[in-house]
């Protein structure tokens, strides 16, 4: 054998006591270092509790109503007769139709507690206001329509911004004209931001003519145009 294996021979030898030393560790141990097992559990079963009957609460005997015993004989004998209301004497001074007038208000009150407690109806029904008419939707200017006239024209106020950087031009609102003439809604269709409001305050105070529509007045909707131009 060469000095190479055996080398190798006795280094597996020393790995070998090695491993088995470290794992029979404990037994080499003394009996007093040994650990001590551990104790096994038990189940035990609940043992039943014996019942005694002073425990169990007895049901209470049902009360008995008192029974009407008869008279002993020999003693007297109770009756009961009803007791007879003296008729009402109407005090003296008072007339045949006061009478009378107490009689039906004691007959009306008979018929409020007979209905419930309420007041029964007096008089004839009372009829339903009658419904709104419906509200016409606006039309818009068409060839057959003759367009309204304006009778009231406020010139718009040119705003100062406005007239500072020298804006001009035509602001186009679309206008709802109710069936009085009045403006009831404007919005504007061709904006120039400087003038917008300005045109929108002037359109809304102007006035037209009724416009008719097979002779009757209805709202309509049409373009008028605004012109800002300076002096």
């Amino acid at each position: 054998m060469t000095r190479r294996s055996i080398v190798a021979v006795i280094s597996i030898f020393v790995h070998t006591v090695v491993v088995f030393a470290a794992m029979t560790a404990d037994m080499w141990r003394p009996i007093t270092e040994w650990p001590t097992p551990r104790s096994a559990m038990a189940y035990v079963a609940d043992v039943p509790r014996p019942v005694r009957l002073v425990d169990i609460e007895l049901p209470k005997p049902p009360r008995t109503q008192p029974t009407a015993t008869a008279p002993a004989p020999g003693s007297p004998a109770t009756t009961t007769q009803p007791i007879e209301l003296a008729p009402t004497i109407a005090p003296s001074g008072i007339s045949d139709e006061t009478r009378r007038e107490g009689t039906i208000t004691r007959a009306r009150l008979a018929d409020v507690e007979s209905n419930g407690g309420g007041v029964g109806p007096i008089g004839p029904p009372i009829a339903p206001p009658p419904a709104p008419p419906a509200t016409q939707p606006p039309v818009r200017l068409s060839s057959g329509i003759r367009a309204p006239q304006r009778v009231v024209n406020v010139t718009p106020v040119y705003p100062a911004a406005a007239r500072l950087t020298h804006v001009e031009g035509f602001v186009i609102i679309e206008a709802t004209i109710d069936e009085k003439g009045n403006v009831a809604r404007a919005q504007v269709l061709r904006s120039i931001p400087l003038l917008d409001e300005a045109a929108l305050t002037a359109v809304r105070q102007w006035k037209f003519t009724p416009t008719l529509l097979n002779g009757v007045a209805v709202p309509i909707v049409m373009t008028v145009t605004v012109n800002f131009k300076l002096d």
